[in-house]
């Protein structure tokens, strides 16, 4: 309590601020970023974003979208928030970090590196969003329309639509004080979950012929290659949530993808059911996560990547 209270003391004392996140920003990220910069902005703080642009489209509804990349080459902040980054490394863009006199990070990550002069992690958090919640309310912001939307997305990205065990009762409370703002859930909730491009649909089939069963069904991996993209025409963007087909399936217990970026270059995704630690296993390999959800770089041929984390995910389970 006493970290956010200081936080809350140089938010307040400071007027020019810079919010950033971690590379590939998803729903929690974006929904995070937005929520806090306008709520500084009511607060008449300036506030830039600065993200890596490669967003994914179903999120164009949220307020704010497509002013999130500006040019920070001349600035000086007095703050810079880093917002839903467990490694400093995975940040999109880590030269903003001496354009700051102060760096504050606030994260939800069990396995934050603390890397900020001020830090506020709160591993017990469904979501960032949760976080950012609690700290517009310290700073005395009514929510609004647009701050509920985007703490809404952020919420309901991260927790898989309140279907994983990162939900708690706080969370369900949390998204009631949101939808008491008239911020048609059903509408947001459809456009993250169930609208896609026609293109996803021969994803998806690509993904299920790229499916392999290893240790019993227990581990179920996808491949994606640039080829398959270029094959189909999809974008890269659209490979979000396909690696829940391999995890949804009975018996599977570890779920990864593995999406080419380059040649012998590849992200790994990783998902969990029940028992086994993929933060773990995704922080042993260089990257980070959740228990249940992480990811990470692996560089080589994708078939020795496949040996080697079968055999990692073989000792967990």
């Amino acid at each position: 309590m006493d970290m956010i209270k200081n936080i809350i003391n140089g938010i307040q004392k400071n007027h020019n601020f810079l919010l950033t996140t971690h590379l590939s920003p998803d729903g929690d990220a974006l929904g995070s970023i937005i929520a806090l910069g306008l709520a500084l902005e009511k607060l008449n703080k300036k506030v830039d974003y600065y993200i890596d642009p490669s967003i994914p489209e179903k999120f164009n509804f949220l307020p704010k979208i497509q002013n999130l990349s500006c040019n920070v080459l001349d600035k000086q902040y007095e703050i810079g928030i880093i917002l839903d980054c467990g490694d400093i490394n995975h940040l999109y863009d880590r030269t903003i970090l001496k354009k700051c006199n102060t760096i504050i990070n606030i994260d939800h990550h069990i396995n934050n590196q603390n890397y900020g002069n001020m830090n506020y992690i709160n591993s017990k958090a469904g979501a960032t969003g949760e976080i950012i919640y609690e700290i517009i309310e310290f700073l005395g912001v009514e929510l609004d329309h647009n701050i509920s939307k985007a703490l809404y997305t952020a919420i309901v990205t991260d927790t898989g639509n309140f279907k994983y065990s990162n939900v708690t009762s706080k969370t369900h409370y949390i998204v009631s004080e949101l939808l008491r703002i008239p911020i048609d859930a059903w509408k947001i909730n459809k456009k993250l979950f169930d609208e896609y491009p026609r293109s996803k649909i021969f994803l998806v089939k690509r993904a299920i012929d790229n499916l392999q069963f290893l240790l019993g069904g227990r581990l179920a991996i996808i491949v994606i290659t640039q080829d398959d993209l270029k094959d189909i025409g999809c974008s890269p963007k659209e490979i979000e949530g396909i690696i829940n087909i391999a995890r949804n399936i009975i018996g599977v217990e570890v779920a990864i993808l593995l999406k080419e970026t380059a040649s012998n270059e590849f992200k790994i995704s990783f998902r969990s059911n029940e028992y086994v630690d993929v933060g773990e296993i995704a922080l042993r390999l260089g990257g980070g996560g959740h228990s249940r959800a992480s990811g990470c770089i692996m560089h080589g041929n994708r078939d020795e990547i496949i040996s080697i984390l079968k055999g990692i995910v073989e000792k967990k389970l």
